[in-house]
């Protein structure tokens, strides 16, 4: 583990992560964005209640991506199964072909 030094809402952290530092410095963007943010629309408001809000945003940021990924793989399973379908029957025909294939001819 690495320790990394960040600034959020102007307030120095030591973070220990195994996190790239550019990865840190996003997170840490990330966050004082929101801060930013809320901020601008809300100067007054404290800002304990402005970090809480902060991460209520980024949680449902989050389980938002979290649903899309359940979506998406629901979506591709589906797809998966469909193909795989289509491919049993195709290997079925090319079966059937070959078997007919290898029947000696009828003779008259």
């Amino acid at each position: 583990m690495k320790s990394h030094s960040i600034d959020i809402a102007g307030q120095r952290l030591s973070i220990r992560s195994t996190a790239t530092e550019s990865h840190m410095r996003r997170l840490a963007d990330l966050v004082n964005g929101r801060i930013k943010a809320l901020r601008a629309g809300a100067p007054s408001v404290p800002l304990p209640t402005v970090l809480a809000l902060a991460a209520i945003q980024i949680a449902d940021d989050l389980c938002e991506l979290e649903d899309f990924v359940v979506r998406e793989r629901r979506e591709v399973a589906a797809d998966v199964r469909r193909v795989a379908t289509a491919l049993d029957k195709g290997v079925a025909a090319v079966d059937r072909w070959v078997e007919a294939a290898a029947k000696p001819a009828k003779k008259d």
